[in-house]
């Protein structure tokens, strides 16, 4: 009783009739379908596949290709060294943000001779010592984002040589304060992010002294309240996040 007066109500309306008679008719033709298939022994067509990495790769570089696009994001998918050195010989590019599976030292070289690439975001790939070598022949980077870094203190001075380089966001395997300290010696930095580095509070006093830092965010750090407690009260305008928040003693919250 109750689906029959639901029914009812629906067709009383002329919108909701006008729906119940849509829904209705594709119901139908998909019974149509299924028993023309029954009956012919056909099977029914399988859905088209999901394209590669690959092919999506290509799909957006032939699209790059012909456009005057100086931005690529392909971090939907991953994508491989060899593509990446395709997007390396474009020489108009200033942002590159993918996911790689794995990166070479020679593409890390061919990236940092890119005349007009500014932004460098590179997840998922290991980055090392070597190829920090490698990047810091770079004179226009001002962003580098590696998530995914296995480097060591000596490594991190290599960056020393990068006169444009302001914002710096690494995850570093295994970090402590001496990633720390080599970071604090560049003195180009404007804004810092570690991750899965072990901060103290004698590792933020190093960062503190940084003569342009004006954004400090720190994923997996072990600093103490009182260690917060001493950063704000030395440097009042610093912006801080911790683990992707505000800390609650930032007087720049936004």
């Amino acid at each position: 009783m109750q689906l029959r007066s639901l029914i009812r109500k629906l067709l009383s309306n002329r919108r909701s009739r006008r729906a119940v008679i849509a829904c209705g008719a594709i119901a139908g033709l998909a019974i149509l379908l299924v028993g023309y298939f029954i009956l012919t022994g056909e099977s029914v067509p399988p859905a088209a596949p999901e394209p590669t990495a690959a092919e999506r790769f290509d799909e957006q570089f032939a699209s790059l290709q012909k456009s005057d696009e100086a931005v690529v994001r392909m971090d939907a998918f991953e994508i491989d060294d060899a593509m990446l050195q395709k997007l390396a010989s474009m020489d108009r590019l200033n942002t590159i943000q993918v996911d790689v599976s794995s990166v070479s030292v020679g593409t890390i070289a061919l990236l940092a001779k890119m005349p007009k690439l500014e932004q460098l975001h590179i997840r998922n790939a290991v980055i090392n010592d070597e190829m920090l070598a490698a990047l810091a022949e770079s004179p226009t980077i001002w962003l580098l984002n590696f998530p995914s870094a296995e480097i060591s203190p000596a490594g991190i001075k290599h960056l020393e040589k990068m006169p444009s380089l302001r914002q710096l966001r690494l995850g570093i395997k295994d970090g402590d304060n001496g990633h720390g300290r080599a970071i604090a010696e560049l003195s180009s930095l404007r804004s810092v992010h570690l991750i899965r580095v072990a901060i103290t509070d004698e590792g933020l006093q190093s960062l503190a002294k940084m003569p342009r830092l004006e954004s400090l965010y720190l994923d997996d750090s072990v600093i103490t309240d009182s260690g917060w407690q001493w950063l704000f009260e030395k440097n009042p305008q610093l912006h801080v996040h911790v683990n992707q928040q505000h800390h609650d003693r930032d007087p720049q919250k936004h």
